[in-house]
């Protein structure tokens, strides 16, 4: 027997969140007040409007909607946003709207709490979606009519991966097929309509050539008049290597050849805002006392300046100072020679530094000054840049972003000498991706990963 799709998922999301927050409510009242409100009424009509306001932000900003495809990083930073979101409007409504002295401790605790159970039930819960979905619950029955490199890998990657949620009703196609795909063909493109006619499904999936419009525009009519969704692969998408979107212009569609996440003013603040405090916490907590140190020990260890300063390429291929300690003898090829494994030029202490990555530190000074970020692709110096924008394909494309003291190409092994082509490649390629894929949750990510390899894992490409 078949099973239904589950149609609960958002009521059950929206109870279970009403339900976290009356218990971070009454937990707030239990430390701080030992289980006395002090003024029952304004509270109490706290709470109810609070778990208004909170289910409201998650329904506009769609946060009950479990997408097929789960991306657990993506869900996350989403929820960090409306929660962030649920924070200022409530804090900016009581300073408004009330002239009542709220404890404010009360509300640090409140949103604390809240903020933790709310990240943990998103994860279980969604952890959870998967397992429903995988026992063959909520799927969703699809129709591919088209069979091309891009049909394959949405079959192989996606449709064919029980966390997702898909059944494959049939596959026409014209083409031949695999075996494989034995079991899902159903026909020629000819015969789809007597398929769609006896059997019902969810959404069909359409990739086919340009001559097959009619056929193309025949589907679309037949999905409208029979409530079936539709969903297009552009064929020149199978020989077009980047990530595009589409917007319309006037009625014209317009096609954008890549994600840029940072383009829009709240992520730019958003990631600004998280570069400012965290450099602020490392030059307060770590700096006033590390760096006298680390001056010392490098003017007693080798005649020359305590930072090294170069010019390197920044976003948009601006140029800007980039700050380092001075981990080599003072020498002149600093600007055109890259390190080597057992480079002459590298000091004692300097190896030192650059194995755990403190020579770079000085580079939270660029990240005040906005010149870099925290993350991002790490900047090379210029005579790099020149020779890389025309050895390394869309090399360029990695300066769309502020470039990072870390990165994503760099917890990912791509650092240190670039002994061959491919390895600037391959470090160009996760610079691309980050920036088409950043969020800020990626950043702390990234952030977290780099101080645990700092202390607890020897990197042998950083020398």
């Amino acid at each position: 027997m078949k099973k239904e799709k589950s149609k609960f998922i958002p009521l059950i999301f929206s109870i279970v969140d009403v339900l976290l927050f009356v218990f971070s409510f009454f937990m707030a009242n239990y430390i701080i007040f030992d289980g006395q409100i002090p003024n029952p009424i304004f509270y109490n009509s706290l709470m109810g409007f609070g778990a208004v306001l909170w289910v409201g932000l998650n329904l506009k900003f769609d946060i009950y909607e479990v997408p097929r495809i789960i991306y657990m990083h993506k869900l996350l930073a989403k929820n960090l946003y409306t929660l962030i979101t649920f924070v200022f409007l409530c804090g900016g409504l009581l300073f408004l709207a009330t002239d009542y002295k709220f404890s404010r401790i009360f509300f640090y605790y409140l949103v604390g709490g809240f903020g933790t159970l709310i990240f943990l039930w998103r994860f279980v819960s969604y952890t959870l979606v998967k397992k429903y979905r995988r026992k063959g619950y909520n799927y969703s029955k699809i129709l591919l009519v088209g069979l091309n490199q891009n049909i394959l890998k949405l079959i192989d990657k996606v449709y064919f991966n029980a966390n997702y949620g898909f059944q494959i009703s049939g596959l026409f196609t014209d083409a031949n097929i695999t075996k494989d795909l034995e079991a899902y063909y159903k026909g020629k493109l000819s015969e789809i309509f007597g398929f769609l006619e006896k059997n019902r499904v969810d959404e069909i999936i359409v990739s086919l050539p340009y001559h097959q419009s009619k056929l193309i525009n025949d589907l679309f009519r037949f999905a409208d008049n029979n409530m079936i969704r539709v969903r297009v692969i552009p064929e020149f998408s199978e020989y077009l290597s980047q990530r595009f979107s589409i917007n319309y212009i006037q009625h014209i569609p317009v096609m954008k050849l890549r994600s840029e996440p940072l383009k829009s003013f709240t992520n730019r603040f958003l990631k600004r805002a998280f570069d400012v405090v965290f450099s602020s916490i490392v030059v307060l907590l770590l700096f006033s006392w590390l760096f006298p140190i680390i001056a010392i020990i490098i003017k007693l260890t080798s005649k020359g300046p305590v930072f090294f300063v170069q010019k390197r390429t920044g976003q948009d291929g601006k140029t800007f100072d980039c700050l380092k300690f001075r981990s080599m003898t003072v020498n002149s090829d600093s600007d055109h020679v890259q390190a080597t494994k057992n480079d002459k030029r590298v000091t004692k202490f300097g190896a030192f530094m650059r194995k755990t990555s403190i020579d770079e530190l000085p580079q939270i000074i660029n990240v005040l000054l906005n010149n870099m970020s925290l993350v991002g692709p790490r900047p090379h110096m210029l005579k790099h840049t020149e020779e890389y924008r025309v050895l390394v394909d869309k090399f360029m494309v990695r300066h769309f972003a502020k470039p990072g003291v870390t990165g994503w190409a760099q917890i990912n092994g791509y650092r240190g000498e670039t002994k061959q082509i491919k390895d600037m490649e391959n470090r160009a390629n996760a610079d691309i991706w980050y920036v088409e894929n950043w969020s800020f949750f990626l950043d702390v990510k990234i952030v977290v990963i780099t101080a645990w390899s700092m202390f607890f894992k020897k990197d042998e490409n950083a020398f």
